[in-house]
């Protein structure tokens, strides 16, 4: 049975669904959103901007069965490729992946997922997953990279029946969430690889120091740093604090 909490408006929807664990008294799986969140949080402790009523903020509270610390870049894998297949359903054309998981739309960032976990020594116990959607909001200032899906389809977007879509193909899918040897299938890591932004194509990117290089993604380790061609031929493996793609 899956709880779904719709919330008139929060601070954060994970954060929600952190202190929601204090009261749990068995493993269950919730889903919590709202189209009010005021200090969402994105990656590299960047703020997520989302005007009220006008987005999607999501979370989703599961409890892994023997997912391995080693092994939980799966899930944002799985989440993304989830999410990819989902916004096609949508009719949202030129989908693609930026590293690690946000999603962009010609090359426009409308979506992030923001992944958070509970861990026992070697085990995580808890995840929580966080979507956040620019669905209706056509004005991003100071971020020329933002886009939403009614400027992508170039037309307003019921919030609710968007909502029950996503809920609906997310419930779809958690047992595969909550499966470790289904979340590490070849298919998905090669199918987040299809669907990856720069992989096999030059592009910029700034490195740790500042520095900008030109070069290529040509794979992905299975901990989800990046197998990286440099102008020179030579392939070095970058982290996530260590790359940031120029865009």
């Amino acid at each position: 049975m899956i709880e779904i909490i719709k919330l008139d408006a929060t601070n954060s929807t994970n954060d929600h669904l952190k202190e929601k664990l204090s009261t749990i008294n068995k493993k269950k799986t919730i889903i919590a959103y709202t189209y009010n969140q005021k200090k969402g949080r994105g990656q590299r402790n960047n703020e997520w901007i989302s005007e009220p009523f006008k987005n999607l903020s999501l979370s989703l509270l599961i409890f892994p069965k023997n997912l391995l610390t080693k092994d939980i870049f799966y899930v944002n894998i799985f989440a993304s490729v989830l999410l990819i297949d989902f916004f096609k359903k949508e009719k949202i054309k030129r989908l693609q992946i930026k590293w690690p998981n946000d999603i962009l739309s010609y090359n426009k960032k409308f979506c992030g997922i923001l992944c958070e976990s509970i861990i026992n020594k070697h085990l995580v116990n808890k995840l929580i997953i966080g979507i956040g959607i620019n669905v209706n909001q056509i004005s991003f200032e100071g971020l020329p990279n933002a886009s939403s899906i009614r400027k992508i389809l170039k037309k307003e977007i019921n919030l609710d029946s968007f909502t029950k879509r996503l809920i609906e193909s997310i419930k779809k899918s958690i047992s595969i969430f909550e499966d470790t040897p289904k979340i590490k299938s070849f298919k998905i890591f090669n199918n987040y690889l299809d669907n990856l932004h720069g992989y096999g194509t030059i592009k910029s990117y700034k490195i740790s120091g500042g520095n900008k290089i030109q070069a290529e993604i040509v794979g992905l380790n299975r901990d989800g740093s990046l197998k990286i061609k440099l102008i020179n031929g030579e392939i070095k493996k970058y982290n996530f604090n260590d790359i940031q793609l120029i865009y």
